[in-house]
């Protein structure tokens, strides 16, 4: 499992660069980032081909016409507004990469650093990071499946270098969304280690009957040493946490915005295609089925994304109600262990570790049940206007 964790890492990483997403360069063996001119060209030149030929695509009516022929005008609003909010937040994501190039470097060094000095936190969260892997390459694969079925009568070189557009669009959105969730999964991991440490100092500490003896001073202190630690650990680590949300942000947003539409889109699409049999009936079984599977996959996907920061958040608490225990502990400890476990719990009730994105919404269980509702409720709205006026 290690081994195929690390070479989904090594594959988004170049994936990164083959999209321009990653538009510098990372020394593995220093643990450095490195924005070379190679580089530069490279990634500015992807991404001024790709949205050169996404706007020659928008604007060619011709390739689009066998799209609308079973078609309604609620079909054709809902596919512009998606297309247009899609194009729009891709850009916005890849503005936000290259204004913040020297932060997004900071960040890969600090990650590569928090590996370097935890290697174990792979294991903790490498199901994830599989899982996560596989749900959006086959997602990818059953899209471009889908794609040059449809096509593959109609298909010229002009034609494919816009559907290679239209697929990189995907990819761009999918590499941002990997490289997030690998970071939230590394952190998640780090955290899981310091529930592991802190829920060793909590047994011990309960386990102390105070006699004020030699022994008894010492033991606290190498349990005040060691719960230092883990609370300066994991200062560290919610800094690192704000760091990344705040970089992340805008294209956070974005994507967001996007995936939501998107998923809105879904809902009307897998309903139109019930009501609407002449889209189908062209299509072979095999776009039906790889259609299907799509759906499945991208929806296994958002879930996994979801759950990722759940996960993050529900350490981030457990360790909360660890140090709850602190009034199970017996009377009469040293000063030092006590004065540490008051400042730890402090530390965490001033400063809850919360993942805010540009001020507009916060992600938890809440949040995602809110959005959930939404998503229903707006895909009902899409169903119940085609119905009534179509």
């Amino acid at each position: 499992m290690l081994v195929l964790v690390k070479w989904c890492l090594k594959s988004s990483y170049l994936y990164g660069r083959l999209t321009g997403v990653i538009n510098f360069e990372f020394d593995f063996k220093k643990g450095q980032s490195v924005a070379t001119n190679r580089t530069t060209i490279c990634s500015a030149f992807s991404h001024l081909l790709l949205f050169t030929l996404l706007i020659g695509h928008a604007m060619t009516t011709q390739s689009m016409s066998m799209m609308w022929k079973y078609a309604n005008s609620l079909h054709e609003y809902v596919f512009v507004v998606i297309a247009v909010f899609r194009l729009t937040c891709v850009f916005l994501a890849l503005v936000s990469r290259w204004s913040q190039r020297r932060t997004f470097m900071q960040i890969f060094n600090s990650f590569w650093s928090l590996y370097q000095n935890n290697p174990r936190i792979i294991q903790f969260c490498q199901r994830g990071i599989v899982s996560k892997y596989f749900c959006v390459t086959v997602a990818e694969a059953f899209q471009v499946i889908v794609t040059l079925t449809l096509m593959r009568n109609r298909l010229t070189f002009a034609l494919a270098l816009r559907i290679w557009a239209v697929l990189s669009l995907t990819a761009v959105i999918n590499v941002i969304i990997m490289q997030y969730f690998i970071t939230i999964a590394s952190i998640r991991g780090r955290y899981i280690l310091l529930n592991k440490d802190l829920l060793m100092v909590v047994a011990e500490t309960r386990s102390l009957y105070p006699n004020r003896s030699g022994v008894f001073v010492t033991r606290c202190c190498s349990l005040a040493d060691r719960l230092e630690e883990i609370a300066t650990e994991q200062a560290d680590l919610q800094k690192l946490t704000e760091h990344l949300s705040k970089a992340y942000q805008g294209q956070v947003v974005c994507l967001a915005i996007s995936y939501y539409l998107n998923m809105v889109g879904s809902f009307y699409l897998l309903f139109s295609t019930i009501k609407y049999k002449g889209l189908t009936d062209n299509s072979s079984m095999l776009v039906t089925i790889c259609t299907c599977a799509y759906f499945v996959f991208y929806y296994i996907d958002c879930c996994l994304n979801a759950l990722n920061i759940l996960y993050l958040l529900d350490e981030h608490d457990k360790m909360v109600k660890l140090l709850d225990q602190r009034t199970l502990f017996r009377p009469g400890l040293d000063d030092r262990l006590e004065k540490v476990f008051e400042d730890f719990i402090l530390n965490l009730s001033t400063n809850p570790l919360k993942l805010r994105f540009l001020g507009l919404f916060e992600i938890d269980r809440i949040s995602l049940f809110a959005l959930g509702n939404s998503l229903l409720t707006h895909s009902l709205l899409l169903i119940q206007y085609d119905v009534e006026n179509f």
